[in-house]
């Protein structure tokens, strides 16, 4: 009892603000590790979430001890898995509908227009550097949240999945068509078209390199939300690619 006590420990209040959290580190062999063993029908967040405890969250295997969480820690470990639920149990695409995209973990990386600043999202970029080229898609079933330009994200779209996910894709070059808030999209409708607007007014663009940012983020108790990491994410959905002739 008194191990399994300490094994707890790790589980915080305010476990899902935290950096490693935030980090969402899990390889590919682990991720299909932990499907296989849930099965089709299996809560694999639910071995997600406890593997990641278990191993100071990046797992090398798989753990199954959520019940021992759940014994003494039941409110904190439900608001972990709900939290890692909300980054990757609605996704099902990558979020470009090419195979020739590359990107690097800039999570963090700092960043000056608007002011010092830290990238809290990741940049995909394509082979070819014109703008709308390349089709974006949804990776996710959700509701259009959020649309139209902001400063930093040019022209951006925000969509919330059914567990609270907030995936956001910003810098197109252009929409698909004209989405309003409250909108259904399904996981591989095209959003809109890689681009490179934003820094500046309404339909500024060129002042970067073409590209994609995309931001994941998931809501706290105190309505307010937290940005996580979507590199290793990426990373095993570049597997997940929708096919389109453009």
């Amino acid at each position: 009892m008194v191990r399994e006590r300490s094994q707890t420990s790790v589980l915080k209040e305010h476990t899902i603000e935290s950096e490693k959290f935030r980090e969402q580190r899990l390889d590919q062999k682990v991720y299909q590790m932990l499907q296989q063993k849930a099965g089709k029908d299996g809560d694999w967040i639910e071995l997600l979430t406890s593997s990641m405890l278990d191993s100071d969250f990046h797992p090398k295997k798989i753990s199954d001890s959520g019940k021992m969480y759940r014994k003494y820690k039941k409110k904190e470990y439900e608001t972990l898995k709900k939290a890692y639920g909300a980054v990757w149990e609605d996704v099902r695409y990558f979020p470009v509908a090419s195979r020739e995209i590359f990107f690097e973990n800039s999570w963090m990386a700092k960043r000056s227009y608007g002011g010092s600043r830290f990238h809290e999202g990741c940049d995909l970029f394509g082979k070819i550097t014109e703008s709308g080229y390349y089709p974006i898609i949804s990776m996710t079933d959700g509701v259009v949240e959020k649309t139209g330009w902001l400063p930093l994200g040019g022209y951006r779209i925000g969509i919330r999945t059914d567990t609270g996910g907030y995936f956001y894709y910003a810098h197109l070059a252009s929409y698909e068509k004209n989405f309003y808030p409250g909108e259904i999209v399904k996981a591989g409708d095209i959003l809109g078209y890689m681009g490179n607007t934003g820094y500046g007014p309404a339909g500024t663009k060129g002042k970067f390199p073409v590209h994609l940012h995309l931001g994941i983020y998931i809501p706290l108790a105190n309505k307010k939300e937290v940005s996580v990491n979507p590199y290793w994410l990426l990373k095993i959905f570049t597997k997940k690619t929708t096919n389109y002739t453009y």
